[in-house]
């Protein structure tokens, strides 16, 4: 079995075991986890002065590692997942704030918007 044949299945089985809501918060990180990742190392860096401050650029890289770590733990059901959700949820907000301040990074500050609301209803919930 492929690495994406493996992943695919992976998403079902969590989306069959703990129903569409975890299925759309898994997508949710992994987009932000995607576009956090691009935009830092590709638009941030690009761009220059306020876009790589340590402390915006920092985040937008933890934002992006948060949310593959969450993505993670609900894909393999672990019942630890209510944590890192909820942990994600409050970085992806922190992010979308600094990326909101720092300007020109519309897409990242709407993912992340998305991701932390997501997180914070599966951080809600016990599965």
């Amino acid at each position: 079995m492929d690495y994406s044949t493996q992943t695919q299945s992976t998403q079902r089985t969590a989306s069959t075991h703990s129903g569409a809501g975890m299925q759309s918060c898994i997508d949710a990180c992994e987009r932000c986890y995607q576009v956090c990742y691009q935009t830092a190392l590709n638009h941030c860096l690009e761009m220059g002065g306020k876009h790589v401050e340590p402390e915006h650029f920092r985040l937008m890289i933890n934002c992006a590692e948060i949310c593959q770590t969450s993505a993670k733990f609900m894909l393999s059901s672990s019942p630890m997942h209510v944590h890192t959700c909820g942990v994600c949820a409050k970085v992806c907000d922190a992010c979308g704030d600094s990326c909101q301040q720092v300007g020109g990074m519309d897409e990242c500050v709407q993912v992340c918007r998305e991701c932390a609301q997501s997180c914070r209803e599966m951080a809600s919930t016990q599965h």
